[in-house]
């Protein structure tokens, strides 16, 4: 609205008629709103029409929504010139131009746009994912940290417990020693109770023989010493009974030297103590004292084997979390290895079947040769027999001939007696059965020798 004041002043300001010119109804419009006056006086205060704007402006939605174009009357009735209607259209139509320039540079844009938001994309999800890898990263850190934390806690509770078993045994050292004490102190009295019976023995006649003085200052002497003992062991048994006293919180104490555990030592109870060491010196050790000293030793004997009962069990210091896993991770890594013997065994049997196959090809191929050289040697040994087939039916030949021939020339010699012809046989058949021979010996080992090679 404020667009279209201004271009009515700029053509009011450029047209023949003054700010206040009339219209055809003779009524002027206002130059700043562009509306008519309702007054005759141009020098009255122009007074806006609210209810002329919002039916401008409703007329703009109706056509708007009609979609139907603004005729030239309806431009009229409003008090606008055809010169003032144009200039909006050129001015609309400059607009549209612009609009046009506008969303052509908005299409060049948006493709630069999409390229960078298809780059930023790419980008976030890089960024996207090394972040997800640093989160990963940081879940493995938290739970090896928790892991160390849990370790840091069990090593702990593993040094409270060994602090705890530290003390008990400490305690329990505490108790032995005083019971090993108490038990020195009664052998004592006992060892002093004993020689002192034995002096009193020997000072009664029992073992001796009489009037003996050298034995008499002897068993005076004995009986001043196991005095003497008796003495040092009572006192030493009175010291504690009453150090029993104080630390045992008096079960067993006298009444009037009680001592209860929170209470001070070093004030009270050593001067009551010291007190009553003194006074103790003084006073014999009667039995009920020597209960006593027994009872307190029974009751050490109880504290120790109560705190004994408060010993725990300590696991090793490298406690590893898996430990359930190491006997299946054993048999997993013995199956492993007896896999590798196996494989290691089988490829050695497969080596030497490779090798044996091999001795058994030569072995094969040996033997066709073998049979091969036994087959000629069969060929041989049949060639052989029938050249000495044929040799001994030459050699019979032979002997026929020679005999047909002896027959002839006995026949045709009749000068000479028969005596003669048979001595002159003779020599020509032994001739004949001795060549007959040496071919025999030879064609023999001939067939020999052919055999050997």
């Amino acid at each position: 609205v404020r667009e279209l004041q201004t271009r009515l002043q700029s053509v009011q300001a450029t047209g023949p008629s003054s700010p206040g010119r009339l219209t055809s109804a003779n009524r002027p419009i206002n130059p700043s709103t562009g509306e008519l006056s309702t007054s005759s006086s141009s020098n009255d205060i122009p007074i806006a029409k609210i209810a002329e704007r919002v039916k401008l402006s409703k007329t703009r939605s109706e056509s708007s929504s009609s979609d139907r174009p603004v005729l030239g009357s309806e431009i009229s009735s409003i008090g606008v010139s055809s010169s003032v209607a144009e200039h909006l259209a050129h001015s609309l139509q400059d607009c549209s131009n612009i609009q046009e320039i506008f969303q052509t540079l908005y299409s060049h844009g948006s493709a630069i746009s999409e390229s960078k938001i298809r780059e930023f994309e790419v980008e976030t999800e890089r960024l996207n994912s090394r972040i997800e890898h640093l989160k990963s990263q940081n879940d493995l850190l938290t739970i090896t940290l928790e892991e160390c934390k849990n370790n840091a806690e069990k090593m702990s509770m593993l040094v409270g417990k060994y602090e705890s078993n530290a003390t008990a045994l400490r305690l329990a050292l505490t108790y032995s020693e005083q019971c090993i004490e108490a038990y020195e102190l009664l052998l004592a009295l006992a060892e002093s109770e004993q020689s002192l019976i034995l002096g009193q023995f020997r000072a009664a006649g029992v073992g001796s023989s009489p009037g003996d003085q050298s034995g008499d200052e002897n068993i005076t002497q004995m009986l001043k010493r196991a005095h003497d003992c008796r003495k040092t062991a009572e006192n030493a048994a009175k010291a504690l009974l009453m150090k029993l006293d104080g630390s045992c919180g008096g079960a067993f104490a006298v009444a009037g030297c009680s001592v209860q555990p929170w209470e001070s030592l070093s004030s009270n109870s050593h001067t009551s103590t010291t007190s009553s060491t003194a006074s103790s010196c003084d006073t014999e050790f009667t039995k009920e004292d020597e209960q006593r000293l027994k009872d307190y030793i029974q009751q050490l004997k109880n504290d120790r084997a109560a705190v004994k009962l408060t010993m725990l069990e300590l696991e090793s210091i490298h406690i590893d979390p898996l430990s359930y896993d190491v006997k299946p991770r054993g048999d997993s890594q013995r199956l492993d290895l007896e896999n590798a013997v196996l494989m290691q065994e089988l490829m050695a049997m497969k080596e030497e079947m490779a090798e044996l196959k091999a001795q058994l090809y030569l072995l094969e191929k040996e033997k066709k040769a073998l049979e091969l050289k036994l087959s000629t040697r069969e060929a041989q040994e049949q060639a052989y027999l029938v050249h000495i087939e044929h040799l001994k039916s030459e050699v019979e030949e032979q002997k026929e001939q020679r005999m047909r021939s002896l027959s002839s020339t006995s026949s045709s010699s009749k000068e000479k007696p028969s005596k003669e012809c048979a001595d002159a046989a003779s020599p020509a058949l032994s001739l004949a059965e001795l060549r007959t021979t040496c071919s025999e010996s030879e064609l023999a080992a001939e067939f020999t020798n052919a055999i050997r090679r």
